[in-house]
């Protein structure tokens, strides 16, 4: 809970950095690039993580590893992560910047779980209604299990619309439990 508290924190005053300079979109991508490269690169990543080895050595790596690539608001921001020991939040963070940028386009993210690919077309579909039904933009993530026989689970925010044919089925299974049938006429 306490990670979650500082990732807000420290994203939401990216944010407002970001959105004050006009450069949501950018620090967005340069961050997403920041944290997607220290998630692959595992020597990186235990440099970072290691609490014995010093902010100076920690900032000058992310200084020559990235430094040419970034707007100077996000190479700051993320030496200031470094000099407040919170480097290990930095995917929370992102995570929390997307959602406060989102909200600042006015545009939702949905999460479809469907049991097979959608198309294009069934996605851009999708994206129409449920913008309809939202008044906002909505973008659609797909996952595929294929577990769920047929239908769509749609996780928007935190609602969850389960039309999915494995959720009938077991709803249909605990109407038929709870019936009491009789047989009359029989001896």
């Amino acid at each position: 809970m306490i990670n979650k508290a500082v990732a807000r924190r420290y994203a939401h005053a990216l944010f407002q950095l970001a959105q004050e300079k006009k450069i949501l979109d950018q620090v967005q991508d340069e961050l997403t690039q920041v944290v997607a490269t220290i998630e692959e690169n595992d020597k990186l990543k235990s440099i970072l993580e290691h609490r014995l080895i010093p902010e100076g050595e920690k900032r000058e790596l992310i200084k020559k590893s990235f430094g040419q690539f970034l707007l100077p608001e996000t190479l700051n921001f993320i030496m200031l992560t470094i000099d407040k020991k919170r480097e290990t939040y930095l995917k929370e963070i992102l995570g929390q910047y997307k959602l406060y940028a989102d909200e600042a386009r006015n545009l939702y993210r949905a999460e479809v779980t469907a049991a097979s690919q959608l198309t294009p077309a069934h996605v851009s579909d999708l994206e129409s209604k449920l913008s309809k039904l939202t008044g906002k933009e909505v973008k659609v993530t797909v996952n595929v299990n294929p577990e769920l026989i047929g239908g769509l689970i749609v996780k928007l925010g935190d609602k969850v619309i389960d039309g999915s044919v494995t959720k009938r089925l077991e709803m249909l299974q605990r109407n038929l439990k709870s019936i009491n049938f009789t047989v009359s006429g029989v001896n």
